[in-house]
């Protein structure tokens, strides 16, 4: 996937960049999307190329971190604990109606 950036300023006494991400199959705008502040600190400066790449690598974060919220987490099976799951948005496919989850033991052999 790829995803935009659009830088909108840079902040040079407090060495941060207020830039937008967006992912390249949005349905939003990049214009749309709230801007945030990045510490240049936490990106390479070596040459350009570099600093675009560890730009998207942090874009990659907050999008990744918006879809999330936006569709819902993908949780991971092991021991039911309902006080994790309460709050999260959770994301499932959907089963056919002639189609169900049967609870089985694992066997081993």
């Amino acid at each position: 996937m790829k995803i935009l950036m659009k830088i909108e300023e840079y902040l040079p006494e407090t060495q941060q960049i207020v830039v937008k991400f967006c992912s390249s199959q949005s349905e939003k705008s990049i214009d749309d999307v709230q801007p945030l502040a990045i510490d240049l600190n936490k990106l390479e400066l070596f040459d350009t190329e570099l600093f675009l790449e560890s730009l998207a690598i942090q874009g990659q974060k907050v999008i990744d971190k918006y879809e999330q919220l936006q569709y819902g987490e993908v949780i991971e099976n092991g021991p039911l604990d309902i006080t994790k799951l309460i709050g999260r948005t959770i994301e499932r496919e959907e089963f056919p109606r002639n189609k169900k989850m049967i609870p089985m033991r694992r066997i081993e052999l």
